[in-house]
């Protein structure tokens, strides 16, 4: 009997090694930013995206890129709502060449408030994940902290963003390349693709959507929804009738406070 106990501490002891090195905060119950949609924090291991580690989000196609940065703003939005404290958004200068740069009004009409908001450019991938850490290893308590690459991730430099993120459960998105390059420790990764939005009774845009995959969840499993963001109520919505729902005659929209 004393050599099996002998054997379950040590098991034990190297889960929680292991979930040291994965990003997991002590005590094996890591802090979640809810999403919304009760259908999409069902495959997640908590009520929401987990906290403390690395969430990466990568778009379908070079030409979904601006759709998977709104995600990401989507992100940042529900952490300054729910979450005290400044957000630090980190751009490579290469990200923002094709498709521009956030706007102060523009992030006011998607339900950011800029004056909580500290962006910070880098000219290369090397310098953005430097600021990332950085920015988490800070005392001050971030609501988030986000990225936009568009190099490389190797598992190292996954791994000390992860330590870095623990400490504080802060919050931490990445957005990469729609061909991540390298292997990490991400929690999740999300593959957005853009989505005919959702229009008002006079046919104009009412609230922006995506097609979002969730293609690798630690503990929990994956899935596809159709997402749209209600930037008034700072909440995300699940489209039903469509991905990981029985097909219904008419989409209806179900919204979770």
């Amino acid at each position: 009997m004393p050599r099996q106990l002998t054997k379950a501490a040590r098991i034990k002891a190297l889960r929680c090694d292991l979930a040291r090195l994965e990003g997991t905060p002590k005590g094996g119950s890591s802090a979640h930013l809810p999403l919304g949609p009760d259908e999409v924090h069902a495959h997640l291991p908590g009520p929401g995206l987990p906290c403390g580690t690395l969430n990466e989000i990568a778009a379908e196609a070079y030409d979904h890129t601006p759709a998977a940065f709104g995600f990401t703003l989507a992100m940042l939005a529900l952490a300054l709502h729910s979450r005290p404290g400044p957000a630090v958004l980190v751009l490579q200068a290469r990200c923002r060449m094709d498709f521009g740069a956030p706007y102060g009004h523009g992030l006011v009409q998607w339900g950011l408030d800029p004056g909580r908001l500290v962006i910070v450019e880098t000219r290369n991938n090397k310098d953005a994940l430097w600021a990332l850490e950085e920015a988490l290893r800070s005392p001050v308590h971030l609501a988030m902290v986000a990225g936009a690459v568009a190099g490389g991730l190797d598992l190292t430099i996954s791994r000390r963003l992860n330590l870095a993120a623990t400490p504080r459960a802060t919050p931490l998105v990445l957005l990469r390349g729609f061909v991540p390059v390298g292997t990490s420790a991400a929690a999740t990764r999300w593959r957005i693709a853009s989505a005919p939005a959702a229009r008002d009774p006079f046919g104009t845009f009412a609230r922006p959507r995506w097609t979002a995959t969730l293609e690798r969840c630690r503990n929990g499993r994956t899935g596809k929804w159709l997402i749209e963001w209600d930037h008034v109520a700072h909440r995300l919505c699940v489209v039903e009738g469509v991905a990981d729902r029985a097909p219904v005659e008419r989409a209806s929209l179900q919204r979770i406070s």
